[in-house]
C-alpha cells in the first residue's frame, strides 16, 4: 500500500522530462547497454528521439522528434518505484501482456525502464518538473503557526497509556499492567523494573502557551541537594507537585490542525523532513505521541 508520503515523492520524481538514454536486449549474451543514439531499427531510426514529459496533473506528452510525432495520455504511481501511462496513439502494440509491459515504468538505479519485447529501455531525466508546495504531504507541517485558539481537548496533562515493548518475542503498544506482569513472570530485578516501568511514570503537558512538557516524578531516595544542584545545572526545571520538566518542546497550529515538534533531525534519500508531527486522536481518545512509539491518555 503507497502512503501519502510515498505518492507525494513519487510525484516529484517522476514529473518532468525523461529521455531514452540506453537499451538491454534480452537476447544478448552480456546484456551490455546500448546507447540510444546507436541502437537502429530496420528504417534507420533510433530511440535517443523519444521523449517522456510528465506532469503533475498526471498528464504525460510523449514525442518523438525525429518523427514529428507526439501523443498526449495520463499516468498513475501503481506502487513504490511503478507507474503505468497510457497514451491515445503513438506505439503500435498488440494488446496483453506486450502492450503493458510497454505501459509500465520501474525505477531501477535512478531511471525510468520499460520494455518493448525483448527490449528494455532506460531512460535518463533531463529536466525537472513544477510540483506545487501543496502536494507536499509536510506542507503543514513547515507552516507558520496560524495563531488559532488552543483547542480545549489538547491542552492539559497526559499521562503515558501505552508504550512500544518487547513481550512475548513481540514489539507492540502495552499497558502497564502487560508489563509489570512480564517483568513479575520473568523475576527481573528492581534495576530492570524501573527502566521498563519509568515511560509510564512520565506526564506530558500541553499548556495553552503552545509548550509540550515532559515531567516525571522526583525518583525516590534523591536528595533536596541533589535536587537543587540539578535545577541550578539547568537539567531540570519547574520542580512542583513532586515532579519536575526534563523537556520542552512547542505545539502549534496550521491549516485547522495542530502539531507538536518532535526535537528531531530526520532525513530520507538526503533530504531533510520536518521534525513536526501531527496530534490526531484515535477512536479511543488516545493520543500517539513520540513519534509514535507512546500512546497518550488525558488525565
Amino acid at each position: 500500500m503507497t502512503n501519502e508520503r510515498e505518492l507525494y515523492e513519487g510525484l516529484v520524481f517522476i514529473t518532468g522530462t525523461w529521455r531514452a538514454e540506453y537499451l538491454v536486449s534480452a537476447l544478448s549474451d552480456d546484456l551490455a547497454h546500448i546507447p540510444a543514439a546507436e541502437f537502429k531499427s530496420e528504417d534507420g531510426a533510433d530511440f535517443s528521439a523519444i521523449s517522456f514529459t510528465f506532469f503533475e496533473d498526471h498528464t504525460v506528452v510523449m514525442e518523438d522528434t525525429a518523427g514529428g510525432k507526439r501523443e498526449s495520455g495520463v499516468w498513475e504511481q501503481t506502487g513504490p518505484g511503478e507507474y503505468r501511462y497510457t497514451l491515445g496513439g503513438f506505439f503500435e502494440l498488440p494488446d496483453g501482456a506486450f502492450r503493458k509491459n510497454a505501459e509500465t515504468l520501474t525505477v531501477r538505479d535512478g531511471r525510468l525502464v520499460f520494455s518493448i519485447g525483448f527490449l528494455a529501455v532506460a531512460m535518463k531525466k533531463t529536466a525537472d518538473g513544477a510540483v506545487s508546495p501543496e502536494k507536499n504531504p509536510d506542507a503543514a507541517k513547515q507552516a507558520p503557526d496560524g495563531g488559532e485558539a488552543a483547542p480545549n481537548w489538547l491542552v492539559g496533562v497526559w499521562k503515558v497509556e501505552r508504550t512500544m515493548a518487547l513481550l512475548g518475542g513481540d514489539f507492540r503498544f502495552c499497558a502497564r499492567g502487560e508489563v509489570e506482569a512480564d517483568l513479575d513472570a520473568r523475576g527481573a530485578d528492581e534495576e530492570e523494573r524501573r527502566e521498563a516501568l519509568q515511560p509510564f511514570d512520565a506526564v506530558i503537558e500541553f499548556t495553552a502557551d503552545r509548550r509540550v512538557l515532559t515531567r516525571v516524578k522526583v525518583p525516590e531516595g534523591l536528595s533536596g541537594e541533589e535536587l537543587s544542584a540539578a535545577l541550578a545545572a539547568g537539567e531540570i526545571s519547574d520542580l512542583r507537585d513532586g515532579a519536575f520538566t526534563v523537556g520542552e518542546t512547542a505545539w502549534k497550529t496550521a491549516d485547522g490542525r495542530c502539531f507538536y515538534d518532535t526535537g528531531e533531525s530526520r532525513e530520507v534519500c538526503g533530504e531533510e523532513q520536518s521534525s513536526w508531527d501531527e496530534l490526531t486522536p484515535d477512536g479511543e481518545g488516545l493520543l500517539p505521541f513520540g513519534s509514535g512509539m507512546m500512546m497518550l491518555k488525558k488525565i
